[in-house]
């Protein structure tokens, strides 16, 4: 695991519906981590680069500009991010979209709504608090 500057692990939700994204970070905050936002594909992938101490990234599939399947693909193609557990966070619970993501390479899955105890039990594995 590798930390920020400040010694605290790194987490980098992307998320574009702002209510979901502050749920997220609501849920985030029993945690002791430093955490990065970002709203659409693009800038995901450019702050991702940017940070690449982050320890896991929480990645909304349905994303504008850019879709989480493009960000994880090009993260993944970089070196500086190749390492970087990803997660991907999706309302499209669609029969075999779980295992087709898990396929492509994300490292684990969570579902829309958000499950505070399912997301902590995955997070928990990435960043050990």
């Amino acid at each position: 695991m590798t930390a920020s500057i400040n010694n605290k692990p790194r987490v980098f939700c992307v998320e574009d519906n702002i209510i979901n994204m502050d749920l997220l970070l609501a849920f985030l905050e029993p945690f002791n981590i430093e955490v990065l936002t970002s709203y659409d594909g693009r800038d995901a992938v450019k702050k991702a680069l940017e940070n690449p101490d982050i320890c896991v990234i929480l990645l909304d599939i349905s994303l504008p500009g850019i879709d989480g399947v493009e960000v994880f693909k090009r993260l993944k193609s970089d070196k500086k991010t190749m390492n970087i557990p990803v997660i991907a966070v999706t309302a499209h619970a669609m029969s075999g979209n779980r295992e087709r993501l898990l396929s492509i390479g994300f490292n684990d899955f969570i579902e829309k709504p958000i499950d505070k105890s399912i997301l902590y039990e995955k997070l928990n594995k990435y960043i050990g608090n």
